[in-house]
């Protein structure tokens, strides 16, 4: 029996199929207008659930333009010649809306690396529309705002695949970096004294490119220079802070391309990290990073760095005149026109949709950090400047996952079972961690970031990055250390600054968790055997546990203390000697919260330095993750020590 669909819904199908498709095109490009920016400040598990929305959008909206140019192509012998003008007239919106907003280009970083299958889809979608326009001539007289309408369009998209050129890996030296341009206005007025003295020791030339030196001198200035280190520091103020931003996020551009900087850029990149204000050294830094990696974001997923540029402006004014002529002539021709009263309508919606999104899209330029970098000269940016710092630029959140939780809100064993033989095992998992993960407001108390960033910086000053072999075993074992320490409130010693201090371990010990568990690209160089060493403690602590004894995570720590300190158990969690040790001396009091924090923090730099640069570039738009800012915040600081960022080495 074949199925035949009825002739009413076949005639419903060809009279509406190219009008619903162009109206699910113009939401699209809203939706992606409004919320594409938000990539970089979504946190939490809602956040995680548009992240996914705008995803599917952001496919929809290729995909439902491609289709509905060909529905138009398809239907240009069925229908009369005014339903035929129209709908050619709506051809190039749709080539239009395939150039994307302004505020999304690229999704992730592999479409950037597929430049070339993108420029191969400009020259057939161009090809396809600019024949729907031939095919309705020479009886259109639709076909002044057509062509206008087409012109636009082809720039846009054009627009986009220049985008996507210059955001791959092959061509991202080519991008123009704000820092650059404006780079004399990064430099204090005190570094005017330098060309006349030499910054450079032991007789190196400025234009001398080395990796890394040894022992370089304080700040690369020559012992018997009479200039002091903080007299190169910049201020505080929203300008500085800015330029200051702008020109290292042009300077940590370059080890990501492969090459390294001279000792003259990182005596400036230095000074432009630093600060004048002690007091505001952290809260300063931490602005820098987050500004840098804002730029990052915009010059790899949206058309900014094409935007604005001379040959970007030129673009946009044309864009726009052919898009407010389009919409004169229309209104012109229409009046000798029969259309009805719906195709007018869209038409009109098209159009006006086309010059507001056009409208939005250069409001947010005006308050994005590029515009602003831009417009160093122009006094009048400024005035929007001091608002502009306090806008949060990621989501602030670091999400936290325990392995003693995980353990506590295990399924029961007939539902593992059955996951295992239907097989569901993974979606339960899931299921799982999303009951156990949590997110913490990182910006809640600056104590946080303040104690984390002077570790960072001690961290690097003593060059102290060693760390055991068995990172993974050892992670668990300082996770589970810290955790069962928490929950059964072992002071330590110096127990002024236990409850901050140990505040700071819970919150980088459940991150570093959640990252081995949930983030596998970014510690895969360190996981080794992770999986297996997981399993083997997971099943430990049920074996452990009695359910109906442990409702939380507290009698859950107690009963795993109790089997492992007083009945004496073999246990592979804990297995190493620093894990029993750490819980042993945090009780007795003589390792202190404080000491913790720091081997947590030398952790965590440890885990960033070995995440490669390209899977730290991926995370501004996934909403940020505290271990980029950490593998920034060293890469800042190691220009000044090093001479190039210490960002990666096997």
């Amino acid at each position: 029996m074949v199925f035949s669909i009825p002739d009413n819904v076949m005639k419903l199908w060809d009279a509406w199929n190219v009008r619903a498709f162009v109206i699910l095109s113009l939401l699209a490009q809203v939706f992606l207008t409004l919320f594409a920016p938000l990539r970089k400040r979504l946190g939490g598990i809602w956040g995680k659930c548009v992240y996914m929305l705008i995803w599917l959008v952001y496919l929809l909206a290729d995909w439902v333009a491609g289709l509905t140019v060909g529905s138009i192509l398809s239907n240009q012998l069925k229908i009369p010649a005014n339903s035929g003008d129209i709908q050619a007239f709506w051809a190039p919106f749709l080539l239009l809306h395939l150039g994307g907003p302004d505020t999304i280009a690229s999704f992730a970083l592999e479409d950037n690396e597929l430049w070339v299958r993108h420029l191969l889809g400009l020259i057939l979608q161009v090809g396809s529309t600019l024949y729907v326009f031939l095919m309705s001539l020479p009886d259109n007289k639709l076909w002044l705002p057509t062509f206008l309408v087409l012109i636009a369009s082809i720039v846009k998209y054009a627009e986009r695949n220049r985008a996507f050129y210059l955001a791959s890996s092959d061509h991202f030296g080519e991008n123009w970096v704000p820092g650059e341009r404006v780079a004399g206005l990064h430099i204090p007025k005190q570094f005017k004294k330098l060309e006349t003295a030499d910054p450079v020791p032991y007789g190196l030339e400025d234009d001398d490119i080395q990796p890394f030196y040894v022992n370089p001198g304080p700040f690369f200035i020559n012992p018997g220079s009479f200039y002091e280190p903080s007299e190169f520091l910049v201020d505080s103020d929203p300008k500085s802070i800015l330029q200051a931003a702008a020109y290292l996020f042009g300077t940590i551009r370059r080890p990501l391309l492969g090459s390294f900087l001279s000792k003259y850029q990182c005596l400036k990149s230095f000074a432009n990290f630093g600060s004048k204000n002690k007091e505001c050294y952290a809260k300063d830094a931490l602005l820098k990073i987050e500004i840098q990696l804002s730029l990052l974001f915009e010059a790899l997923h949206t058309k900014l760095p094409v935007i604005v540029s001379k040959a970007g402006c030129i673009s946009r004014i044309l864009n726009l005149s052919c898009i407010v002529g389009a919409l004169l002539s229309f209104s012109l021709v229409k009046k000798h026109y029969e259309l009805n009263e719906f195709d007018t309508w869209l038409t009109y919606g098209l159009l006006i949709g086309a010059l507001t999104l056009d409208f939005i899209s250069i409001i947010l330029l005006v308050f994005s950090d590029w515009f602003l970098i831009a417009n160093f000269h122009n006094s009048g940016c400024f005035r929007v400047l001091r608002s502009r710092l306090k806008a949060r630029r990621w989501s602030n959140k670091v999400p936290q996952l325990n392995f003693i939780t995980y353990s506590v809100k295990d399924h029961p064993n007939w539902l593992n079972s059955l996951a295992t033989f239907l097989p569901l095992r993974s979606l339960l998992e899931a299921m799982k961690v999303i009951r156990c993960l949590s997110f913490q407001n990182f910006g809640d108390d600056p104590h946080y970031w303040r104690c984390i960033f002077e570790d960072v910086q001690d961290v690097i000053r003593r060059g102290d990055l060693k760390v055991d072999v068995d990172f993974a075993q050892n992670l668990l074992d300082f996770h589970i250390a810290t955790e069962l320490s928490i929950q059964g409130d072992f002071q330590g010693s110096s127990p002024g600054s236990t409850e901050k201090d140990r505040t700071i371990c819970k919150l980088i010990s459940d991150y570093m968790f959640y990252l081995m568990k949930m983030e596998p690209a970014m510690m895969a160089t360190v996981s080794n055997n992770w999986e297996n060493v997981l399993k083997d403690a997971h099943k430990e602590t049920l074996s452990i546990l009695d359910w109906s004894l442990v409702s939380n995570e507290k009698d859950a720590s107690s009963k795993i203390l109790s089997a492992k300190f007083e009945k004496g158990k073999t246990l592979k969690m804990l297995s190493t000697a620093r894990g029993k040790r750490l819980v042993m001396e945090l009780e007795v009091g003589t390792i202190s919260w404080e000491e913790l924090r720091k081997g947590w923090v030398k952790v965590m730099c440890h885990a960033a330095r070995k995440c490669r640069p390209s899977v730290h570039s991926q995370q501004p738009s996934k909403g940020g993750e505290l271990l980029t800012f950490i593998w920034l915040c060293m890469a800042n600081f190691t220009m000044a020590k090093y001479g190039s960022p210490y960002i990666y080495w096997s």
